[in-house]
């Protein structure tokens, strides 16, 4: 069965963060902490749904420092972690 659209633009919303997110270690922050912070609240979300019986997350953590951007994207399927190859099989069938 496929995906219906609202569930499609939320795994394409995942993947989308997770492409833009996976290499800011290098980025350089927002100077002021209130900037960061706002950074921080901006990009940090979760989003879940089922889908032929099994129920999908993703969860999406950036942290800023006054030096550098930290992320953690984790992909999960009925609680257990998963790669982000889950997420693009969902696409693809």
């Amino acid at each position: 069965m496929s995906l219906s659209k609202s569930q499609q633009a939320k795994v394409q919303r995942a993947l989308a963060q997770h492409a833009k997110h996976k290499n800011c270690y290098f980025w350089t922050p927002p100077v002021s902490a209130g900037q960061r912070r706002y950074t921080e609240q901006q990009n940090n979300w979760s989003v879940e749904f089922k889908h032929d019986g099994k129920r999908y997350r993703y969860d999406s953590h950036v942290s800023c420092s006054a030096r550098n951007y930290y992320y953690s994207g984790g992909f999960f399927v009925d609680n257990k972690k998963k790669t982000i190859r889950v997420f693009w099989a969902l696409l693809e069938g």
